[in-house]
């Protein structure tokens, strides 16, 4: 045996033997847990001192249903343990009292099967990859267990490794909780650091800015404790971690270690607003009660102006409309009565009457029209006049509240959507030569912008109005060279088949339109598609070592009965590697198979974009399997049987709505792969003559496909087209009953541009793009 090839396997061999070590080492720290009955007395446990397991008898890293009384995490002696040092006493940002009380990251709560465990050495010796997952479950084990030193080095030698991957940063955190846990803050707070520093934000942020507070005040640098809470308190207050930094952060305001004050009303202000914005109004109310009831004075106009913000965030729309009315007849010259003025009107906008429609009219033509207003409140004042407008078919009016818009938003977002839409207004109204301008200066000035495929598409429905076929037909070729595979891409292929059938044009002999001369910057379309097959698969030997070494573990963890952790894995790498078209086909494959979308899109966007964007759906292969199932077709075409509803339709609505989990349950309590709310469900049922029915069904897969199917004929039958029926399906028929009196009547391109709810207009694309991108992949029996 070769020198080199000797050395190597002696060092796979001394690892395996240490991973043996280690987790004999666990194992016995889990086999000190005490059998069933009376629970430990929750005493704190010192540095290293095992303690009772959560996770009795077994190696699975998740807490067990019958866990017993865990160990205190935070150590009894120990100068620098967090809250008991530089005169701090401890507190609500202190350590859990037990490891089972810890923000695990997600890896850790996965269970690992006890007969991989046993193979794990094994493992290490053929591949080096393990080594870290061997030190990360060991490190789980102690921490559990309470021997925080002992999960402190496991951890920190995981986190550490050059193959560890993912669980780099997992391993990060816990060994972060592990040094504290343990007397060492000055260690930990580096560990946390290094959290926040590996990756974006994410559900464990909370805890982890509150831990790297709580960590520097305990070795003095209290500066940095105040940014870390301060930063906590201020972009999520509704969490409970920001209740226990802010009373950390008052602590050191109260002994003067600190300059920032977490109760002063300025700063609740600023939560509250936070809270609202993000859609928390539940956290907000307390707050505000907080700050009503504080001493000093007090701005009664704000408060109650975001008591209404509130209110209406809670769709509790009556109760905010009294408060709104209320802050402008209290305080008509305070700052906030605008802002009170434009939240009255988005109350009414809600109402479906007349009066309402006239009453909100009045509230924003009052405040575009005051130039005393400031800007800001009268750029959105005057965006929801045009939609207004838009929505009761006043078009002309509607334009010419975009022109205002425009001028008013001096290049801003507002101003850009004014623009796009004042050039489909203008086509809509029939004035061509100014939709052409309008639209041309469009893509002139926001090459970039997510609806640059609109304006080139209402381009050539502009050119195509006025007798121009050919150049009609470029700008629906350049959609389809730029993205003909979203909705205007797919809108312009159509154009440009109605086009070409007749023999009125001949694509082979028209140059695709991109931009107007003179285009700064604007995107070009891509040379070849990198869509699955295009190039040569990557071959093991091609991949650098580490990484094939990583992809293999990914592998063997997913036959192991650990997909989860596998895909976890395969994210990581298929980030790392984007360039390897094999590695994300496989964290596709096995993320949709756990109905993960949001990770496999963001796979496939990143390896195969331009394929996505504008290659050949017939050429998708694999990746049309993971991203557009075809899944319970035969109940589909029997719920379907006498219709004329498009079975693709139905795929691309399932595919919008629940991905095709027959067991996902929405925040609304909307259920299975349609998402049918139980009473609608039960009346489609009583509608059916099924009997006996019982919302437990909906998760059936039959069931819930035919209920949902007969729901949207329903819908189908009473609008007669997909856009009309689709949109009820997602605002309701009252809202869809006002528009169809004011836009009804126009094209169905043109209502789903003039739809004025953002939600129920991205909705109807995307339902309607999956829809046509169904309709162009191979067809399976």
């Amino acid at each position: 045996m070769p020198r080199t090839a000797r050395c190597f396997f002696l060092f796979r061999l001394l690892a395996a033997w240490i991973c043996l070590v280690c987790l004999l080492t666990a194992q016995a720290a889990l086999a000190q847990t005490p059998g069933p009955g009376p629970a430990a007395p929750d005493v704190a446990a010192s540095p290293g001192e095992p303690g009772v397991s959560d996770i009795p008898g077994g190696p699975d890293m998740s807490a067990g249903a019958d866990a017993q009384a865990a160990p205190a995490v935070v150590a009894a002696s120990g100068k620098d343990t967090p809250g008991r040092s530089n005169g701090l006493p401890g507190g609500p940002w202190s350590l859990p009292g037990t490891p089972a009380a810890l923000d695990m990251p997600r890896s850790a709560t996965l269970a690992v099967p006890p007969e991989f465990l046993a193979a794990l050495p094994a493992a290490v010796i053929k591949n080096e990859a393990f080594a870290p997952f061997a030190a990360y479950v060991q490190g789980v084990s102690l921490l559990r267990a309470g021997r925080f030193q002992e999960a402190a080095t496991a951890l920190a030698a995981a986190s550490a490794h050059p193959l560890a991957g993912f669980l780099a940063r997992d391993a990060a955190l816990l060994a972060g909780y592990a040094h504290e846990a343990a007397g060492g803050a000055a260690v930990a707070r580096t560990f946390y650091e290094k959290w926040l520093a590996a990756g974006p934000e994410n559900s464990l942020t909370p805890t982890v800015l509150v831990r790297l507070g709580a960590t520097a005040a305990a070795v003095g640098d209290f500066s940095a404790a105040r940014d870390a809470l301060q930063r906590l308190c201020l972009s999520r207050p509704w969490t409970g971690q920001a209740k226990s930094a802010s009373a950390l952060a008052r602590e050191l305001f109260a002994a003067g270690r600190s300059d920032w004050n977490p109760d002063a009303p300025h700063v609740a202000l600023a939560q509250a607003e936070r809270a609202i914005d993000a859609l928390r109004p539940d956290a907000a109310g307390p707050i505000l009660d907080r700050l009503a009831s504080a001493p000093g004075e007090k701005d009664v106009a704000r408060l109650d102006y975001l008591r209404g913000k509130v209110d209406f965030a809670k769709r509790r729309t009556d109760e905010a409309l009294a408060r709104f009315r209320g802050v402008r007849a209290r305080f008509p010259s305070s700052p906030i009565a605008p802002w009170a003025a434009y939240h009255e009107a988005r109350c009414l906008w809600r109402k479906t009457d007349p009066e309402s429609a006239r009453l909100m009219e009045t509230l924003l033509r009052g405040l575009v029209d005051d130039p005393a207003v400031e800007v800001r409140a009268r750029e959105v004042s005057t965006r929801h006049l045009m939609l207004l407008l838009t929505e009761q078919g006043r078009l002309a009016e509607a334009l010419a509240a975009a022109d205002v818009l425009a001028g008013l938003g001096k290049g801003g977002d507002l101003a850009e959507q004014a623009r796009g839409l004042s050039g489909v207004l203008c086509f809509a109204l029939g004035r061509m030569e100014a939709a052409t301008s309008r639209l041309s200066e469009y893509l002139r000035e926001y090459p970039k912008s997510d609806w640059a495929p609109g304006a080139r598409y209402w381009l050539g429905r502009t050119r195509g109005a006025v007798g121009d076929d050919d150049g009609a037909a470029a700008c629906h070729l350049g959609n389809m060279a730029l993205c003909k595979n979203t909705y205007y891409g797919l809108r312009s292929a159509s154009q440009l088949q109605a086009l070409a059938n007749p023999g009125r044009v001949n694509p082979a002999s028209v140059q695709p339109f991109l931009y107007p001369q003179g285009t700064q910057a604007a995107p070009q379309p891509p040379a070849s598609p990198s869509c699955p097959g295009a190039t040569p698969a990557t071959s093991p030997g091609a991949r650098p070592p580490g990484l094939q070494a990583m992809q293999e573990r990914a592998a063997v963890l997913d036959a192991s009965g650990m997909p989860e952790m596998a895909e976890l894995d395969l994210a990581f790498l298929a980030a790392s590697a984007p360039a390897d078209a094999e590695l994300a086909l496989a964290h596709i494959r096995l993320a949709t198979r756990l109905f993960r979308l949001g990770p496999a899109t963001a796979t496939a966007r990143r390896t195969f974009g331009d394929c996505l964007l504008c290659g050949d759906p017939a050429r998708f292969g694999p990746l049309a399997a993971a991203l557009y199932p075809r899944r319970h077709t035969a109940a589909i075409r029997a719920a379907l049987a006498g219709s004329d509803v498009s079975e693709d339709l139905i795929l691309g609505l399932i595919r919008q709505e629940s991905f095709f989990n027959a067991q996902v349950v929405s925040s609304a309590g909307a259920v299975g792969l349609m998402q049918l709310v139980p009473q609608t469900a039960a009346n489609m049922a009583a509608r059916l003559g099924i009997k006996p029915y019982s919302a437990k069904l909906l998760t059936d897969p039959a069931t819930n496909i035919r209920l949902g199917v007969e729901y949207y004929k329903m819908r189908h039958a009473q609008y007669g087209n997909p856009e009309h029926t689709l949109c009820s399906y997602n605002a309701g028929a009252g809202k869809l009953a006002v528009w169809m009196q004011g836009i009804g009547n126009l094209e169905p391109d043109l209502f789903v541009e003039f739809i004025p709810y953002e939600e129920t207009r991205d909705y109807v694309r995307k339902v309607l793009t999956n829809a046509m991108f169904y309709e162009r992949l191979p067809k399976e029996d």
